[in-house]
């Protein structure tokens, strides 16, 4: 249904979506993992996806055929074409400012690491999202930093009383007078 994209066959990867309603899987990426919604529009041409969701310059496209049940990954429109340029052999065509201002990235080796990881990561998502495993990432729990912490009042006792204790065991600077 897809066919194949600028970049290769390297640059796609497709689910199959049996079990989960498209929407489930879009608002599971959204919530979950950090991408962001789209509005279904279809930038490689009729019948070849739909955007679902993005993160970074990864696409998350669903099949628009009827009866079909897909989801695919691949590299947003740009980054299409620059991959399929170094893959032909024409990176040469591409000066780095182009690069940097198209993608972010200082030249073609960190944008092929970095799209490399993009897309990995991608795919571990929405491949979690379509068989409905994909969960909030672990909440990291802070550390209380008593030095940034707000006092409850200027006023009030509880701050001098506080003051005091946090100055016991600070050395003052030879500087300082």
């Amino acid at each position: 249904m897809f066919g194949l994209y600028p970049a290769g066959s390297d640059w796609a990867r497709i689910f199959a979506n049996d079990d989960q309603d498209i929407r489930d899987v879009q608002k599971s990426l959204v919530e979950h993992a950090g991408f962001t919604a789209a509005i279904l529009h279809q930038p490689f041409g009729k019948d070849r996806g739909a955007v679902l969701a993005q993160s970074g310059q990864m696409l998350v496209l669903s099949a628009t055929t009827p009866g079909a049940s897909q989801v695919v990954v691949t590299p947003a429109v740009e980054m299409q074409h620059l991959l399929w340029s170094y893959h032909t052999g024409m990176a040469t065509q591409w000066s780095p400012m182009e690069i940097r201002t198209l993608t972010g990235y200082a030249g073609w080796d960190e944008l092929l690491t970095c799209a490399r990881r993009e897309f990995a990561r991608a795919c571990e998502k929405v491949e979690a999202a379509v068989v409905g495993k994909l969960q909030a990432p672990g909440v990291a729990v802070a550390r209380v930093d008593p030095m940034n912490e707000p006092f409850p009042d200027d006023d009030d006792i509880a701050f001098y009383s506080r003051m005091a204790s946090m100055a016991e065991g600070m050395e003052v600077s030879p500087c300082a007078h």
